[in-house]
């Protein structure tokens, strides 16, 4: 059982592989759309968090579908409204119709149903993986979710300098699709949650609860936020830092988020070869992710700021998989997808309000100051959750 299941996990981290390629490159396709269109970095993160807003109004409402429902039928339901909408907004780039606006309500739309398949894919994690390979699956996802990170927009800024932005948007679609039909043929193996009952609202009381109750759980929380707001809206708005602070083009976006994508694949290897993780690596790893964007933001050549964008990204994968780690094997079975989805919302939502954030100091300043600020605030905040789980 513990094996078959496993392999049912392997399964579908190699159809999401597939998937996570295309959508890397769709979103990679957007954002310099909305640079090309808006020329401003306010607008561009505008619309980037707007994909990434919608989680935190609606991500912990679906958290608690998730403890109700199927998940297979309903996950390929998603993936099938996803493809629908990314088909869309081809469409209409295609026709040259696509405006700021039009982005902003198509990433809206995207957000929303994000919101709904992030809590249903941590909840196949316990559904199909025991406690003790945890850790590891968790990592395996992580290492998947950041290959494709590096090797998506790597492609992507080929793809635009060569045939335009409309063919990379239809790309994102047809990962979903795939994805879809990975999890569709897994749809007799894996049960039904476990049903629990009351309203949403006291589900989502008894979910954060569980959080407050454990102080590993509140502490993952918080750093995931911290981290979130200042480390992974940093990341998320490289291509727009490859543009302002080195001038370079979309190829070169795509080679910043490559790096920071090979960091990610670097750590999470390295997490999936250890039976336990280190304690306070995701604290550790969080100051220095800092660090790196602090350097980042104060040099001129083109390397380095290459290396500090895979260290950040390497930080960012450890600090999400030692918090999901934490997490996962910190909550009773029956929980997982309130919490997790909880843990999507705060970790989404931090990343779009940080995207708002640079976005504004930027228009004050520029992105480089803007980071630098980020930067040290971040060190010191970490350091201040540091201090507060070793009470």
């Amino acid at each position: 059982m513990v094996k078959s299941g496993f392999t049912l996990y392997l399964r579908y981290c190699a159809g999401n592989c597939v998937a996570l390629t295309c959508i890397w490159m769709q979103r990679v396709a957007v954002l310099w759309l909305a640079w090309e269109l808006s020329e401003s970095t306010f607008w561009s993160s505008v619309v980037l968090a707007a994909q990434l807003v919608p989680t935190v109004i609606i991500g912990p409402l679906f958290g608690a579908v998730v403890d109700r429902v199927w998940i297979i039928p309903a996950m390929v339901k998603v993936q099938l409204v996803l493809a629908a909408l990314t088909t869309s907004l081809f469409v209409l780039a295609l026709a040259d119709l696509v405006t700021v606006g039009v982005l902003i309500v198509f990433e809206c739309l995207i957000g929303i149903t994000v919101s709904a398949h992030q809590p249903l894919r941590m909840a196949l994690v316990p559904a199909l993986v025991p406690k003790t390979l945890m850790p590891r699956a968790i990592a395996l996802d992580s290492i998947v979710f950041n290959l494709t990170r590096m090797i998506g927009p790597a492609l992507a800024g080929l793809l635009i300098v060569i045939v335009d932005i409309p063919p990379v948007l239809l790309l994102g679609a047809l990962g979903n699709l795939v994805l879809a039909m990975v999890i569709w043929s897994l749809r007799s193996d894996v049960a039904k949650r476990a049903a629990s009952g009351g309203n949403f609202l006291s589900q989502l009381h008894d979910g954060w609860a569980v959080i407050c109750g454990s102080h590993p759980v509140a502490n993952a929380f918080l750093l995931t936020g911290v981290f979130g707001l200042g480390g992974r809206a940093a990341i998320d708005l490289f291509p727009l830092f490859a543009a302002t602070a080195f001038g370079r083009e979309a190829d070169g976006a795509g080679l910043l988020l490559s790096a920071a994508g090979f960091g990610a694949v670097c750590a999470a290897a390295f997490m999936a070869l250890r039976k336990n993780l280190p304690n306070y690596i995701a604290e550790y790893l969080g100051i220095a992710g800092f660090a790196a964007l602090l350097l980042m933001s104060q040099t001129e050549s083109w390397l380095l700021g290459l290396a500090c964008a895979g260290t950040l990204g390497c930080a960012a994968s450890i600090v999400g998989v030692a918090n999901q780690s934490r997490i996962q094997l910190s909550i009773p079975d029956g929980f997982h997808g309130r919490v997790m989805g909880l843990w999507v919302m705060v970790g989404l939502g931090s990343t779009a309000l940080g995207t708002i954030v640079y976005g504004t100091i930027s228009n004050l300043t520029n992105l480089r100051d803007a980071s630098a600020l980020i930067s040290v605030i971040g060190i010191m905040s970490v350091g201040a959750i540091f201090l507060r789980r070793g009470e």
